[in-house]
C-alpha cells in the first residue's frame, strides 16, 4: 500500500513513487542509452531504462538529453519539472539536428529494453515503463525521418499501455505526416 502523500505547502508538487523512481535511474538510463559498448543490453541497464521511462516527465528529460548537441555526461541529467521547465524543443522536432547516431542508439536501446521486458518481465506494475521505454524509441524514429519504424514502435507501446501519452503524440504525428523542422533544413 503507498502511504498518502502530504504536502509541506500549498504550491507544492506531489511526488508519487513511480515518479520518484523514474527520476533516481534517470541518470543510469542515460548512461545506457548513450554508452558504446557492443553486445547486447544489459539486464541492470534494461531495468534502469524500464524504470526511468516509467514516468512522463523523466522522459522528457531523456528527450533533451538525447539531442543537446554538447553531449553532457549522463550524470548531469535533473529531471523536467513540468511546473517551471519549458518543454523541450526536440519533443516537436525543433531546434538543432541532433546527432543521428546518439539517437539511433537511444531508440534501438529503448526497444531492447521493452523486448527484455516481454521476454524476461511482463508484470503489470512495470508495463507503465516498457511502454514508455518502447514510445521513447518510437520518438527516436520519428526524429531520425523513419515514419514506418515510428508508427510500428508507438502501435505497440500503446498495446502495452493504452494510454501512453508519447506513444499517442508520435502516432498521431505520424498520421498526421508530421516531420521534425530539422529534417526540413
Amino acid at each position: 500500500m503507498i502511504p498518502v502523500t502530504s504536502r509541506t505547502s500549498p504550491e507544492a508538487a506531489v511526488r508519487y513513487p513511480r515518479e520518484i523512481a523514474a527520476a533516481v535511474t534517470l541518470p543510469a538510463a542515460c548512461a545506457a542509452l548513450v554508452t558504446h559498448r557492443p553486445g547486447p543490453l544489459l539486464a541492470r541497464e534494461a531495468i534502469a531504462v524500464l524504470t526511468a521511462c516509467g514516468a512522463l516527465a523523466p522522459r522528457l528529460a531523456l528527450l533533451a538529453f538525447l539531442t543537446a548537441r554538447d553531449r553532457p555526461d549522463p550524470r548531469s541529467v535533473v529531471p523536467f519539472d513540468p511546473f517551471h521547465d519549458p518543454t523541450p524543443p526536440a519533443l516537436h522536432g525543433a531546434g538543432p539536428e541532433p546527432d543521428r547516431d546518439r539517437v539511433r542508439t537511444a531508440g534501438d536501446r529503448c526497444a531492447a529494453a521493452w523486448q527484455w521486458w516481454r521476454a524476461e518481465d511482463r508484470s503489470a506494475d512495470t508495463a507503465v515503463g516498457a511502454a514508455g521505454a518502447l514510445a521513447t524509441a518510437s520518438w527516436c524514429a520519428w526524429a531520425l525521418g523513419s515514419g514506418a519504424r515510428a508508427e510500428t514502435r508507438a502501435r505497440y507501446a500503446l498495446e502495452t499501455r493504452s494510454d501512453d501519452p508519447l506513444a499517442g503524440l508520435v502516432l498521431r504525428s505520424v498520421r498526421a505526416g508530421s516531420a521534425p523542422a530539422w529534417e526540413r533544413r
